[in-house]
Order: C-alpha cells, then structure tokens, then sequence
C-alpha cells in the first residue's frame, strides 16, 4: 500500500477487508454508504478495532443503506445529530461529518478536516474548499454512559432508583396526559349537566324549544371529549411502548454484561424472570389502573361541582373515598403476603419441572417415574393453593369494592329524594349528582379490584433497580487496562477458587506458568476445578487468594471483556447459535475469509462434508434448525472455529474420548504439533497421548494440594500411581 495514501484511505481500506465477504447484491447506493462507514470510522476513532466494527455491522449484510449506515454507528456508540445547511456552513470543529447533498441524495460523502472530501460515488478523498452545495449534514457525538441520567453517579447524585431516573425522561408526556386529563374532566361535566338542565328546564317546565340548543352543545362537547381522549390513549400507548422498548433492551444488555459469577449459578427460571420482569411494568402503564391514577388529582373538579349542584351530598362520595382507601390499605397488606408465597411456590414448580425434563432419561431409567411424578404433584398442590389465596384475595377486594359502590348509590338517592320533598334540591340535579359520584369512584373502584397487579408492579420495579444497581464488566472495564498485544504469558501464584464464601475450596495454593508455545495439560478427577481453571484464565472467575498474571500484569487490573478476545476456547460441549455455518465459525474472529475458512476446514478434514451440504457453508444450523450436524462433525468444526480465532492462547476443555479417537482427535492432535510454538495451550485431558505432547502437567484432586511440573516427571509419578 502506497505510503502517500493519505491516512485516512489507509484505515479505510483495512476496515473495508470486512466487507469484501458479502459484495452480491449490493446497489450502487448501498455501496456508497458502506464505503463512507470505512472512511468515517477511522477518522473519528483512529485507534478504533475493526472487529468492533464487524460487530456493529447489520446481521443480513447483503444489503447497506442509510437506516444500517446509521444503526452501525449507534452501535459503534456514536449517536447522530442531523441538521439543514449548505456545505460550506459546516463548521471544520464538527468533522469528520456525513453530507448528502440534496441533489444527488445517492452520493454521501465525508467532510473531513483541512478541506478534505471523500466522495462515495468517486471512492477516493479529495482536496477542494467547502462549496455552497445545499444538503443535510449527520454529525456524531461519542456517547457517554457517565452523563446520563440513568448512570449510576448522576443517580447518586440525584438520589433517584434506576426507574425512577428513566421514568422522569417522559415527564414531558406525563405532563401532557395530566393536561388532557384536566381538560377532560372539565369537559366531563357537561353530561351531568346537559342531564341536569333536561329534567329541570325541558321537561319540569314543559320548554322542549330549549332542547335543540341543549343537544348540539352536548354533542360538540361529547366530540371534544372523544378528541382529547384519542389524543391521551395515543400519548400513553406510546409512553407504555417506549417504556418496554428501553427497559427490555436495557434489561437484556445488563444481564448480558453482568460477571458471569451472577449468571452462571442462576437457574433457568431465574433467568427468564428476569428478562420477563417489566412485562407487569408495561401491563400497568397501558392499562386502566394506571389511567385511574391519573384521573384522581381532577375528582376535585367533580366534588366541586356536587357542592354547587347537590350541597350536603358532597359528603357521600367523600365518606365513600375514604372507605375505599382503607379498603385498598387492609387488602394490599394481605395480598402482599399471598403474592410472596405464590410466587416461590411457582418458582418452585417451574424449577421442577426444567429439572425433570432435563433428567427424564435418569429417572426413566432408574424407574423413579412414580415418585417424580407424587413429588410433582404436591408441589404443584402447593402452586394452586398459594395461587387460589391469591386470587380469592383479589376477588374479595373487588366484592367489597362493589359493595361500596351499591352502598353509595342508595345513600345518594335515600338523601337525595329528602332533600328532593324538602325543596332544597332538584331532581335532575340528583340525577347529575348521581352521574358524578359514580365517576369520582370509580378510579377508586379500579385500584381496588388491582390490588394484586399494584404489587406485582411494585415488585417488579424493586427487581428492575436491583438489577441495574449491579455493576456490570462494561461499568468495571473503564478503568481497566487493555493490553495492545498479548504474547501468551500465563502465571498462576498460589490461587484458590471456591464457590461462595461458605463453601470448600475447588484447590489452593496452585502454582505454575506457561510460557508462550507451551502446551499445559491440566487432568484430575472429576469436580476437582479443572473447567473452573479454564474460566479463571478469561476472567469469568477470580482467584479467592493469590493471583493470576497474564504476561506479567495481574489479571484484575485488566479489562476481562478485551482480554477474552484474546484468548481462543473449544468448550467441554459444542454450542452452535442459530444462522449459517460461515457465521458461526466467524464467531470468534469476525474478520475471517470465506477462504481462511475452507483453508482450516481442509485441514479438519471437513471440506468435503461441507461442499456436499444443501447450501455448503451458508448451511443454517443451531436454535430451531432443522438440519442436525452429526457429534464429530460438530466437535470438528468448534475446532475449527477456535483455531480460525487467531489468539494467543488457547483453552480446551475436556472432550468427550470417544470423539477423540476419530477424526476430530486427529485433527486436533495434529492441530496442536502443526501451531506448537505460535500460542500457548492449556487442555484438559486424560488422554496419554495429549499429555505426552505437553511440556507441563498441572494435577488437580479435590480435597489435595494441586501438583503441577514438567511432563515427564508429572507422567512418572502419575502411572506410578504416587498419590
């Protein structure tokens, strides 16, 4: 590559590598934004990593334009800003920027600093002053998690839960509903009124030629009113809309970034739960209860008008509020209770029932069919018990509810028709007076038959502010180190690992180092921490005592998401996510060629097998697929994904024996002697063969000090049987 190429055009045309997989069915405009994406990239992030990029890219790449140009760089972290003026307007302090000129909307091109353009539609940077070219720029600002104000600093400072700082971000919708609200409990009143003015000044006095006047002014304000409220039900379905868009996306991403300490001891259940809290959160915002909690500030409006109308009836529904208060009070303190026990006693069985279906082949066999099925049967018992006192709860708060609601429509009339024979009311304002203490109630009446929803709802918040007040790796990692290039170093110096704080230690006291094109054979018996061992190396768990070093830097000052990218692992049991065969082996190493690929399935001996699928590597596999790849071809190709992931250190863990005694063994037998002195491996195993290989054997027995030395010496002592 030319060294006068400018610098720009340099980084792009590294970044554009990731690109060149996917050219079919590309337009001209879709390869216009895509060739921007190299040049910007690079010229706002010049130290940016190209597999960041890879990552950020849309998962169907066969097309590109400007809606995947944009979600690429929101990805990245860069959120755009979009603004009207002409080119030579743009201020030099805002580039690099996207300018897409009015006339040729197909042909963005990138203002760059010193008078610099790359145009898309010549694919090359060119030097020309800024011209008074009308257009729409897209500038990019790097987004910040510190200063928002959903952060956990802006939180402290505020004092304000996660959902509480989330929430406040749609104050300006909440004002606007409440405002609607206003409007349309002033607007509310003239039914009542309309009711009221019929019986007293159409019928009593006998003057239908008011009637007309009357009707065409209660049905301009019945419009109105069904206006405003089409208005107020599209502001909350957008509100209840927005609010599950982020809190589900923010939940997923917490989970995902969360230590895998917290995740990995979570049982399946658990898990969903989460992912599933805030459905009750959406339910509450884009339901009624909700909309009754709004109304309630405006029932002055309403009492103040029986006041007028009726006088001393104002007290009924002011007695009756109170009533329904008390009532929603002494059943919430109930339900809370109910909720609680319901909800462990359906944990319990859902828990159950994932533990039998992933053990049915152990219970069938040992034939404990039967006693599986009783013990199912009284948790069950116990689920529909705590679930029938939950729910006669919720129904006995709606009966009383009722009844208070009955009650107040008799004491309205009973008073009501005295005050009617004492001449001191009307009888078309009782009927008005009725209309509106039914309407001041029924908020009320609604929160009451919600007791049980209200709480799952403060429930789920508590869960939501929980979860976010965990730090996740992302949190932790801005003030970690990222090592540039990592030789393969690894020093262990006397670590121990337990599980929990109460728990015995997996080992202590391990001490050994490999050194870079070492191979480290780790064997031991079963649930001795082998796998563990593998873990605390990619820093998904940290040594209780002592410490790990990886090239001399101690592993908790470096940054476990980064330091991951560099390590390559072939787990104990292949896991393939759900798209084609070329997607899951760019898995680790999203930078990979269509021809890195078939070079390493070569070697695997897997080309031909892949050549004879259906569609060859664009074969779709995992998740609900319905092509099923056999158990060796699988272990093969998780080889072949961890070697196409160019890493200086590689992990394996333990693979089944009967596998390795086929062509997958071979593969990585000879995988291992052909790539011996390029990186540093550390394998589980028990195999003869694979120790013999390794330069060091490390001995793990639970319960017994680790053992770890050269091989030779380690392979003596172990077939002499010394401890």
């Amino acid at each position: 590559m030319s060294a006068e190429m400018p610098i720009e055009m340099r980084a792009a045309a590294e970044v554009h590598k990731i690109f060149l997989r996917d050219r079919a069915g590309l337009s001209k405009h879709d390869g216009a934004w895509r060739s921007c994406l190299s040049v910007l990239v690079p010229a706002l992030d010049a130290r940016g990593k190209s597999f960041r990029l890879a990552e950020a890219l849309p998962h169907d790449k066969r097309r590109f334009d400007r809606i995947d140009f944009l979600n690429a760089m929101t990805n990245l972290g860069w959120f755009p800003q979009s603004a009207r003026m002409t080119m030579n307007a743009v201020d030099e302090r805002l580039m690099p920027c996207i300018f897409i000129p009015d006339a040729r909307q197909d042909a963005p091109c990138v203002l760059l600093t010193g008078s610099r353009i790359y145009a898309s539609h010549k694919k090359k940077i060119v030097k020309s002053p800024l011209k008074d070219i009308p257009g729409e720029v897209l500038f990019f600002q790097l987004y910040n998690e510190d200063k928002t104000s959903l952060s956990k600093n802006m939180r402290a400072a505020t004092r304000q839960s996660w959902f509480r700082a989330l929430f406040m971000r749609f104050k300006g919708t909440i004002w606007h509903v409440l405002a609607l609200g206003l409007v349309l409990n002033v607007i509310a009143l003239s039914t009542p009124l309309f009711i009221m003015l019929v019986y007293d000044r159409v019928i009593s006095s006998n003057a239908p030629e008011t009637l007309p006047i009357l009707t065409v002014g209660v049905v301009l304000a019945l419009a109105i009113e069904w206006g405003l409220r089409t208005v107020r039900s599209l502001h909350l379905s957008s509100l209840a809309a927005r609010l599950d868009n982020i809190v589900s996306n923010k939940i997923f991403d917490h989970l995902l970034h969360l230590a895998p300490s917290y995740i990995e001891r979570a049982s399946v259940p658990s898990q969903i739960a989460r992912i599933k809290t805030f459905e009750s959160i959406r339910d509450f915002f884009s339901g009624s209860v909700f909309l009754s909690l709004l109304e309630l500030p405006f029932m002055v409006i309403a009492l103040i008008a029986i006041a007028m109308i009726a006088g001393p009836l104002v007290l009924v529904p002011l007695l009756m509020a109170g009533l329904y208060i008390l009532l929603f009070l002494l059943i919430w303190r109930k339900v809370r209770v109910a909720i609680h026990t319901s909800a462990k006693a359906a944990s319990a069985r859902q828990k159950f029932s994932l533990e039998t279906i992933d053990k049915l082949e152990a219970i069938n066999s040992n034939g404990l069919g039967t006693a599986w099925s009783r013990k199912y049967h009284d948790i069950a018992a116990r689920d529909s018990l705590t679930a029938f006192h939950l729910g006669w709860l919720g129904m006995l708060g709606e009966t009383l509810a009722n009844a208070l609601t009955v009650l107040s429509a008799v004491a309205v009339v009973g008073f009501g028709v005295h005050m009617i024979w004492a001449g001191t009311m009307t009888t078309g304002a009782l009927v008005a007076t009725m209309i509106l203490v039914w309407r001041i109630l029924t908020p009320f009446y609604s929160l009451c038959t919600m007791v049980p929803r209200l709480d799952q709802l403060r429930n789920s918040v508590i869960q939501v502010n929980k979860l976010m007040d965990i730090d996740t790796e992302l949190t932790t990692q801005r003030s970690a180190a990222k090592l540039e290039k990592i030789k393969g170093r690894v020093t262990f110096i006397n670590a121990s690992l337990r599980y929990g704080s109460e728990g015995d230690p997996l080992f202590s006291g391990l001490t050994f180092e490999a050194m870079p094109g070492e191979i480290i054979a780790v064997t031991g018996t079963n649930g001795s921490g082998k796998t563990s061992l593998l873990k605390m190396i990619k820093g998904m768990y940290l040594p209780q005592t002592g410490s790990i070093r990886i090239d001399g830097f101690d592993m908790r000052q470096l940054d476990p998401v980064d330091l991951r990218r560099h390590i390559a692992y072939v787990p104990q049991s292949t896991s393939f996510f759900h798209g084609t065969i070329a997607e899951n082996l760019r898995f680790g190493n999203p930078l990979t060629t269509n021809r890195e690929m078939e070079i390493a399935l070569g070697q695997a001996g897997l080309l031909a097998d892949i050549a004879a699928l259906p569609a060859g590597l664009d074969t779709v596999i995992g998740g609900d697929s319905k092509f099923r790849l056999s158990s060796s071809m699988e272990l093969r190709l998780s080889m072949v994904r961890a070697y196409l992931h160019d890493a200086p250190i590689l992990l394996i863990d333990e693979l089944p024996n009967s596998l390795l005694t086929e062509e997958a063994g071979m593969f990585l037998h000879g995988n291992l002697i052909r790539h011996k002195k390029s990186r540093t491996v550390i394998m589980v195993t028990h195999r003869d063969d694979f120790m013999e290989m390794a330069d060091k054997i490390i001995v793990l027995n639970r319960g017994k000090p680790p053992q770890a030395g050269p091989a030779e010496f380690m392979l003596k002592k172990l077939r002499s049987e010394q401890w």
